[in-house]
């Protein structure tokens, strides 16, 4: 029940002959992951082809192969950081924006069962706008959990307005941005992981008074925080406070 703890142990068979590389860091990415890797002792892969990369990179971040007359280009390039250039360039393309919006839209629930046609073409249009500004995932997280006001004036609300309950907004925000399920805590004290029933309903308190209401135009809703609406958790009777991963509880409005 509410009595145990979990906790994750990796054991490391010592590897005879292993020794480090020390591979070229390029960022505080690549320190974390060759940190990991040299404490469970595997080597990391050497750098992959010029096609191999050519094929990924495309794939990654315009969700397209690149042409012919792009592999030329890119093999005519023999400058030594082409590589770097080239996502720089792909960066740049409106195929980035519209493919990352895409892939998000499916993590965001954007469809029209859930936000309307008119919803679908709005927060599609914002989330195409904040990967064409390169928005900060921080600003970007923040205009999405707190968004009130019109889904046409504020595309960003129609998230909230994709979520019914207060329960499936607190799991869809721990699963996109924390990435965790904690709908176990919702009855119980998940067995697995971190999570008490505790945390579950002091998130839910986050999401509780967000309220909706028609607007004045075809498909429009109206979000905004209700001056009503406690969470009890359901075991103890106890009426929760909004909560955050690492045990601190908020006031309503801190977020």
């Amino acid at each position: 029940l509410d009595q145990l703890v979990s906790c994750q142990f990796t054991l490391v068979e010592e590897i005879p002959g292993f020794e480090w590389t020390n591979p070229p860091a390029n960022n505080f990415i690549d320190e974390l992951v060759y940190e990991k890797l040299r404490q469970l002792q595997y080597a990391p892969s050497e750098l992959c082809t010029d096609d191999e990369f050519l094929r990924r990179v495309y794939l990654d971040v315009l969700g397209a192969l690149p042409t012919l007359a792009e592999q030329e280009a890119f093999r005519a390039n023999q400058s030594p950081d082409r590589r770097a250039q080239l996502i720089d360039e792909l960066l740049a393309r409106p195929e980035h924006a519209q493919f990352w919006a895409l892939k998000w839209g499916d993590l965001l629930k954007l469809q029209k069962s859930e936000v309307a046609e008119s919803g679908v073409y709005k927060f599609h249009r914002w989330l195409v706008d904040a990967f064409a500004r390169n928005m900060p995932f921080d600003e970007f997280a923040r205009q999405l959990l707190t968004a009130q006001g019109s889904t046409y004036d504020n595309p960003a609300a129609n998230f909230v307005r994709a979520l019914d309950e207060s329960t499936e907004a607190a799991e869809t925000t721990a699963q996109v941005f924390l990435g965790s399920r904690i709908q176990c805590a919702k009855c119980h004290n998940h067995p697995f992981e971190n999570w008490t029933q505790d945390n579950f309903y002091g998130l839910t308190a986050f999401f509780n008074r967000m309220s909706r209401k028609p607007g004045m135009r075809v498909e429009e809703e109206v979000i905004y925080e209700g001056r009503e609406g406690e969470v009890v958790q359901p075991r103890t009777g106890q009426v929760m406070k909004p909560w955050l991963p690492g045990g601190a509880a908020l006031d309503e409005h801190a977020l």
